[in-house]
């Protein structure tokens, strides 16, 4: 009988060790999961300031359009959606779209960049001008800083954390400065926005 009374107990502790691990495992999991829609949501709130101030803008150029289809997008989304449990997934889905196109779509980046260029007397151009040896990553820290996105955005689009963020745009500010380059004061300007 002892035998038994022990296997029994080793089952059932077991099994609550089993229960228990996949309950953290679980809350780990959705806790990682809100973290990234926080972020995300994050994203969106910078996107939806960003439109607001291409708004503000006297011309109507290339971003500004892409930004009123940014905005139709997620209009779309709230209308469809509004009021059901699907909302903020669908929401999420279509801010992760807009963010994997910031990442990873050229063409998204090059419009971004030619609003860039519109509003701050070619600055990308002079930029790349200047510095042709930077890696595209650095261009693209550049264009998502002098654009107006906030550090969150910006280590979103990149993937990577904010520590790293901040310490690459001040080495880029850094090498900017020890340039000496004619459009120094441009180059940074637009950093200070």
């Amino acid at each position: 009988m002892g035998p038994l009374a022990l296997l029994i107990t080793a089952i059932l502790a077991t099994l609550v060790l089993y229960f228990w691990a996949r309950k953290a495992q679980l809350e780990k999991q959705l806790m990682e999961e809100r973290e990234e829609n926080e972020r995300i949501l994050s994203v969106a709130e910078d996107l939806r300031s960003r439109l607001r101030s291409l708004e503000r803008r006297p011309d109507k150029s290339k971003a500004a359009l892409s930004g009123y289809n940014t905005l139709d997008r997620l209009c779309e989304q709230y209308y469809i959606y509004e009021g059901t449990d699907n909302l903020q997934p669908r929401i999420l889905k279509e801010v992760r779209s807009i963010v994997e196109g910031l990442r990873k779509d050229p063409s998204a980046q090059k419009i971004l960049e030619q609003a860039l260029n519109e509003s701050a007397d070619n600055v990308m151009v002079k930029l790349r001008e200047t510095f042709p040896k930077w890696k595209e990553e650095d261009f693209l820290l550049y264009l998502f800083s002098a654009s107006g996105f906030s550090s969150t955005t910006i280590s979103t689009l990149l993937e990577k954390d904010k520590p790293y963020v901040y310490n690459r745009l001040y080495r880029l500010k850094e090498r900017i400065k020890s340039a000496a380059s004619e459009h120094q004061d441009l180059f940074l300007g637009c950093l200070e926005k």
